[in-house]
């Protein structure tokens, strides 16, 4: 029972520093990037949507993949 509720704390807590860092990286990092030599704002803010929704997509796999980790060993304790 405390290793279930020990499971859920640490993939919430993982969950919300993930989602800090990411939105510190996508704000300090992403949004003041600008491309060299392209005058067109357009391509700019289309690789900075494109890289934004990779570092989502890619903390939402990673949250998955723990999840379905924790899920399964708990499954194989019972």
């Amino acid at each position: 029972m405390i290793r279930r509720i020990l499971d859920f704390v640490l993939i919430l807590l993982f969950v919300w520093v993930c989602m800090i860092l990411g939105l510190w990286v996508i704000d300090r990092i992403i949004v003041p990037m600008q491309l060299p030599r392209v005058a067109d704002g357009l391509l700019t803010g289309m690789v900075k949507i494109s890289v934004s929704a990779g570092l989502v997509l890619f903390w939402l796999w990673l949250w998955r993949e723990i999840v379905k980790k924790m899920f399964w060993r708990a499954m194989d304790k019972q």
